[in-house]
Parts: structure tokens; C-alpha cells; sequence
């Protein structure tokens, strides 16, 4: 199945600002006083109301697609893949989020030869062929920082795009893409300046790069994108690889360069809505790169190899590509996997968060983010001989522990098969609706800002962050709890801070979680001027947002939306959320129905439409204003 695309290279960023993000500009009402609600248990109550008709919006589903075939392209052999940490003969480079560094491995004697700063959040590292250079995607600085590995030491740090994710490189360019920019930048190593943007489908992540071609996955989808690079950069087409993937952080080329393998998890897109419980299968999706076409009779469902499988984050192949290194990263293991049967030859527990894997000389090296350490994994006896700790974290122990649960699928969070990050990779946003909540389909909020927004969920029926997350815990994660009671019920005025070390550090981490910094500014941080424009209106009344007031741009109360509710509801009161960082939380509204912000104020709403008042230019400068939030 694939999506066409011949698209042609920009050097500047690409006009996006009507087709993304809103979070849900929920209960900018028209400029009426609201009724006094009842208040039931603490909580505004508000009486049902007749239901306004509202112009039917469809759902959408698995994208539209065609049998039409791309051009068929050679095996891509001799690849390399973005990844947490890679090999530069004998010297092992991993990348250390927390510790905003690098840290240099002998593996012949698996000795730390250093730990060199590079930037804020460093998330992916590429070695230059010749093995002289590291080049490192730093997401929280938006810039690339260069690593002289010989003389073990910081090169330089250059601008590169918004939140870059994955690098690769050849002789003369470094490939970043950049999940903000939904844009991969090709950056020149002599000259040292970006020469290509170039524009691609919506957050793009993990790359692969062999000769003149370039694979690129889509973080929030299982599509692949095909780039060639011989000359001008031209995106050849996108291959629908899995239509319901999600959180495709890696792809790895196998050694015969006929497929390229993709752990990711799906999502079950083509029903009309998802239910953990049936919706969620970790797997390793395969792209066929000589037919330029999605193996789903290849694809390796890892929840039938593993009960307890959470978030396959990265593989790794031995010198045959006989065998696959597959590294869990809610589990904390890596499992190794015969490639032609299917079947698991081994299991190992390694350290916390195992989110990068490389295999050299009979051994596979793994990367535990969230205890600084690298695993070693002897291919003989398939058992872990070494563990070498590469940074100590800085994180206050209680965010430490906290940020290890948010990222854990222990039994007591869920039933194995899930966790926290699994819907909010990183704080954000997994760009789902999932109907497996009492009072109806819920779209995945993002988590920045929570310490300040309560009261919680959709619905605001409860006031304790602590309340929200145990019951998420045990009612949708199937955990059996973080509190040791079985006495807990969040419909009480039970005060669960306290009860529980584990519950404590978890609210503690999620409390510190920031909204996701807009791409949509300049480069100095300020508002561009259609952007001012729409703050202007914003703030004027016209369209009325007073549900939305800075600098939280949420009133923290429950408003009666029942003209804006849909089928399955059992409320008609909803929290307002706040709208910082919307520009990477679609689809909106509570139940997602709303794919885009222009959708949110086009489509037949009583409470948010107001595109009819606005003039075009308007309403342009408002969406502007909104993304840049």
C-alpha cells in the first residue's frame, strides 16, 4: 500500500500553519454568563441540556492509499542507522539524555575513556566513515554537535532545526530529522551551513542511510518515507508500511539490504475506536526496499513472543542477520530472535530504559538511558557478562525513580504490556483516541504544565494528580496499583499523597514535565508578525476565549459543552485544558474529533466555531498565534 508524494526540496521551512495543531480550544463560548452549576462531591455539576444539531465529521482512519507501486530500488547494503549510541572501530559512543553528554567506550577492554558535555538532550549519534567524527542530535538545543573523537572533545555545535531526532551521515553530509519541522535537514560538513530542508509527512524520526537513498520513519504513524540523495535531494514516495503504527523510533537495514525492519507499536487505526485491552500489539513492522512495499506476512508480532512486551525501541542484527537483538524498553530486556522462524532463542533482563542496541565482534552492546549503564551480551551463551556504567544521572532521586516508572510496564503499573510513555513518549502525545474510559472516548493529552492544571482528565472529576494516575493505573493499565490498599477510590476525598514512595515519585516526575517548545517561533524566540496579529485577537474577545486566559491559557474550571458532544458520552461538562504547546497534540477536542485546528473552528460547533467572524487573514493570524504557543 503506498502514498504518493514526488515531492520537490524547499530551503526554507515549509507553510504548515493550517494544517497543524490546536489541543482543543475547549470552551471558548460565546461571551454569555454561564449558568451556576450544582456542585456535586467538590465538583461543578451541570444538568444535561437539548443537543444542538452538529454537522457529522468522519473519523479518520487508515489514509487513503493506492496499489500504484514506486520505482523499485537496489538492496541497501552496508547502511547505518540513527541510533543512541554507535561504533567507531573499537570506541563505543553512547549518548546520555539526562547527563547532556557523550560517553566514549574502549570495548576491547570495556573501559570508559571519557564523558565530553555536548548540549541539552542529546538523542542520536552517527559516526563519519572515516571514524574521525560523531556528529549528535541535540533536541533540546536544536542544534547538531560535532565530536572530535580522537582528541576527545566538544568540536562545535551548530543550529540545525526544530526538536532534531535522528542523524545519519556520509563523507560530506550530516541527515537530521527534525520532528518539529516535519523536515529532514541536510547539513554540509566543509562548509558547515545547512544546504536542504527537505519536506516530509508529520514528525519524522528514526533515519537509515546506504549509498544515495535515505529512509525516514514518521513518529506517530508506520509509514516510511524514500529519499534519494545523489544530487538535489528528491522524496521519492511514502510506503505505507504499518497504516496503524505508532512511536517508530528506529529502523535498521538488514545486512543483505533487502529489508528494513521497524519496532514500533500498532494501534488498531481501523476500527472505529481503540480499546487498549484489544488495540495495542508491539511489533516489528518489515519494509521490502526491492519492492518498495510493506511485508506484513514478514512483520514480528512481539506480544506473541513475549506476554509482558512494551515498547520495542531498537534491534540490532549479528554479521549474518540470522539472528535479531530486540531491546524492550518498558520491560527492561533485550530478546534475541531467530529472523527466519520467529522464535525467541533467548531472554535477557538488562538495565532500566534499554533504548539503543549495536552488535560487534560476538557481542551486543545495549544502552539503559535510565541508569547510565550499557549492558554487554556475550552471542555465545546469550547471557549479559558486563555492565559499564557510561554517566551518573543528575535527576533528583525522586524524579529519577519517578521518570523509571513513567517508562516501566512492571506488574504493579500495568499488565505488562504497557506503559505510561507508551501514550506519552517523552511528556507528549501519541495523537490517539482511545475509548476504554468510563465516560467515553478520550483523545491522549499531552502532560506538560500538570502540576498547575488541576482539576484532572477530561471530564476535571478529579482534583488530585496523585488520584489521576493510580486510577489510570489500575482502570486502564490494568496494574494492580501503586498504593498498597486495596483501599483506594478516587471518587472519595481520600488524600493519596503519602500513601505509597512509588505513587509520590511518579506524581513528582509527571508534576515536573514541560509542554513541548513550538517550532512555530523566530528564531529569537518571539511571536512572528501574523502570530502577534492573532494574539491580538485572542485577547480582544473577538472570537471570545476567556476560557483560555494567559498565562496558563486555561480557566481551570468544567464548562457545559453538550452542543460540542458526540455519541458515547456520559458527560457534558469538560475541564478546559490549557492550549500551551498545542501545536503537537492533534487531533483535538476530548473525543478527537477534530483533526486539525482549522477543523476545530470551521466545522459546525456552537461553542468553538467561529471561523463566520473571522475574514480569512483573520482566522490565519489565530491559527498563527495558537501554534506559536
Amino acid at each position: 500500500m503506498i502514498v504518493h508524494t514526488m515531492t520537490l526540496i524547499f530551503r526554507s521551512r515549509p507553510a504548515l500553519l493550517a494544517a497543524l495543531t490546536l489541543w482543543l480550544i475547549a470552551a471558548c463560548a460565546p461571551q454569555v454568563a454561564p449558568d451556576t452549576p450544582e456542585i456535586h462531591q467538590g465538583l461543578p455539576y451541570f444538568a444535561p441540556t437539548s443537543t444542538p444539531f452538529i454537522t457529522p465529521v468522519p473519523l479518520a482512519l487508515t489514509p487513503i492509499s493506492t496499489d500504484m507501486p514506486l520505482p523499485a530500488i537496489p538492496a541497501l547494503t552496508n547502511s547505518q542507522s540513527s541510533k543512541l549510541l554507535a561504533l567507531a572501530g573499537d570506541t563505543l559512543v553512547t549518548v546520555n539524555p539526562d547527563s547532556d553528554s557523550v560517553t566514549l567506550v574502549d570495548i576491547s577492554t570495556e573501559q570508559v575513556l571519557s564523558e565530553i558535555a555536548v548540549g541539552d538532550d542529546p538523542r542520536s549519534v552517527a559516526i563519519t566513515p572515516d571514524g574521525k567524527l560523531a556528529m549528535v542530535a541535540l533536541r533540546g538545543d536544536n542544534g547538531l554537535a560535532v565530536v572530535d573523537l580522537a582528541e576527545q572533545a566538544l568540536q562545535q555545535v551548530v543550529p540545525i532545526c526544530h526538536m532534531p531526532y535522528g542523524v545519519v551521515t556520509d563523507e560530506q553530509r550530516v541527515y537530521v530529522s527534525c520532528l518539529g519541522d516535519d523536515a529532514i535537514a541536510m547539513w554540509d560538513i566543509e562548509t558547515a551551513q545547512v544546504v536542504y530542508e527537505i519536506a516530509v509527512g508529520d514528525a519524522p524520526s528514526a533515519l537509515a542511510l546506504s549509498g544515495d537513498w535515505l529512509l525516514s520513519t514518521h513518529l506517530y504513524d508506520g509509514t516510511v518515507t524514500v529519499i534519494n540523495i545523489e544530487r538535489t535531494p528528491v522524496v521519492v514516495g511514502t510506503v505505507n508500511v504499518e497504516p496503524d503504527g505508532n512511536l517508530a523510533s528506529s529502523i535498521v537495514i538488514a545486512p543483505d539490504g533487502q529489508r528494513a525492519y521497524i519496532p514500533q507499536t500498532r494501534t488498531g487505526l481501523a476500527l472505529v475506536s481503540l480499546q487498549y485491552m484489544q488495540d495495542w500489539f508491539p511489533v516489528v513492522g518489515v519494509f521490502d526496499i526491492t519492492n518498495m512495499s510493506g511485508d506484513r506476512s514478514g512483520r514480528l508480532t512481539v506480544s506473541t513472543l513475549e506476554y509482558a512486551a512494551n515498547m520495542p525501541y531498537d534491534l540490532a542484527f549479528d554479521a549474518t542477520g540470522e539472528t535479531m537483538y530486540l531491546a524492550l524498553a518498558g520491560n527492561d530486556t533485550v530478546v534475541v530472535v531467530d529472523v527466519s522462524s520467529g522464535e525467541v532463542q533467548a531472554r535477557m533482563a538488562v538495565g532500566a530504559n534499554p533504548r539503543g542496541i549495536v552488535y560487534s565482534d560476538d557481542r551486543a552492546y545495549v544502552l539503559n538511558v535510565l541508569d547510565g549503564s550499557v549492558s554487554v551480551i556475550d552471542a555465545e551463551t546469550q547471557a549479559v557478562v558486563n555492565t559499564i556504567a557510561v554517566t551518573e544521572l543528575p535527576l533528583d532521586p525522586v524524579l529519577l525513580r519517578g521518570k523509571v516508572l513513567f517508562n516501566q510496564a512492571s506488574a504493579a503499573l500495568s499488565d505488562g504490556a504497557i506503559s505510561c510513555a507508551t501514550c506519552h513518549l517523552d511528556g507528549g502525545a501519541d495523537s490517539r483516541t482511545w475509548i476504554n474510559f468510563r465516560s467515553g472516548p478520550r483523545n491522549t493529552p499531552a502532560l506538560g504544565d500538570m502540576d498547575v492544571l488541576a482539576p484532572y482528565n477530561w471530564a476535571g472529576d478529579m482534583v488530585e494528580l496523585h488520584d489521576t494516575i493510580e486510577d489510570q493505573i489500575r482502570h486502564v493499565m490494568l496494574g494492580d496499583g501503586l498504593i498498597a490498599s486495596e483501599d483506594f477510590d478516587a471518587t472519595t476525598d481520600t488524600i493519596d499523597a503519602g500513601r505509597s514512595d512509588d505513587l509520590d515519585a511518579l506524581a513528582a516526575y509527571v508534576a515536573s514535565l514541560e509542554p513541548w517548545p513550538s517550532p512555530y517561533r523566530e528564531e529569537d524566540g518571539s511571536l512572528s508578525a501574523s502570530a502577534e496579529r492573532g494574539m491580538m485577537i485572542f485577547l480582544s474577545g473577538s472570537p471570545s476565549c476567556s476560557c483560555h486566559t494567559p498565562p496558563l491559557y486555561s480557566d481551570l474550571q468544567q464548562h457545559n459543552l453538550t452542543g460540542a458532544s458526540f455519541s458515547l458520552e456520559t458527560f457534558t461538562a469538560f475541564d478546559t485544558p490549557t492550549l500551551r504547546g498545542i501545536w503537537a497534540t492533534a487531533p483535538y477536542m476530548h473525543d478527537g474529533i477534530a483533526p486539525t485546528l482549522m477543523d476545530v473552528f470551521t466545522r459546525t460547533d456552537p461553542v468553538h466555531s467561529v471561523a463566520d467572524d473571522l475574514t480569512e487573514q483573520q482566522l490565519a493570524d489565530l491559527i498563527a498565534f495558537l501554534l506559536s504557543l
